[in-house]
């Protein structure tokens, strides 16, 4: 049975939007009722083959990317311009201090007053995703790196210490030694 021209451009519009979709030229095959071949001429004139979808999703990803990495440039020179500026605030400061005299206490005065709170600069935080053993999100900024940590333990339930690391090498080299003279007894 020969379709129209009408009915076949309409068909091939809804293959482009179905493959689009996701679904595989096979199935939109079956389910428009039209040949693998004129779906992939189709796909090859129209420019939505899988290689020209995959091209298109890494030119937004890469378009994303860049996006980003410009969102966090952009922030990295507001903060050292932030810097830059408290480095120039501080250098008259001290300037005015050295002075000591009451003038110049009171310019200083004035400058902190007319500062606004200072704020810890830091650089953009990084996420790491999902921690696959918990599930939870992590970043390079959680948790204080300063602060205490929690003693690593061993499968024992004792705290890791030099000392036994040194014990559970040596027990790892006489339990070798002992295998390599049942081993040189079984042979002979």
């Amino acid at each position: 049975m020969a379709r129209s021209y009408a009915e076949l451009m309409g068909l091939e519009f809804e293959a482009e939007r179905l493959v689009r979709s996701g679904e595989s030229r096979a199935e939109v095959s079956r389910r428009l009722g039209v040949h693998p071949q004129t779906l992939a001429t189709w796909a090859l004139r129209g420019g939505w083959r899988r290689k020209d979808l995959d091209m298109e999703r890494s030119g937004e990803a890469t378009r994303a990317t860049l996006h980003a990495i410009r969102r966090g440039n952009a922030q990295v020179d507001a903060q050292n311009a932030l810097r830059e500026q408290l480095r120039a605030m501080m250098r008259e400061a001290v300037q005015l201090l050295s002075d000591g005299s009451e003038a110049a206490l009171g310019e200083v005065e004035r400058m902190l007053a007319g500062m606004a709170a200072p704020k810890r600069l830091e650089g953009p935080k990084v996420v790491l995703g999902p921690d696959p053993k918990t599930g939870h999100m992590r970043s390079l900024a959680d948790g204080d790196i300063d602060g205490p940590r929690a003693p690593i333990m061993t499968d024992e339930g004792e705290v890791w210490t030099p000392e036994v690391q040194r014990r559970i090498n040596q027990g790892a080299g006489q339990a070798r030694g002992r295998r390599r003279k049942k081993d040189d007894g079984d042979g002979v």
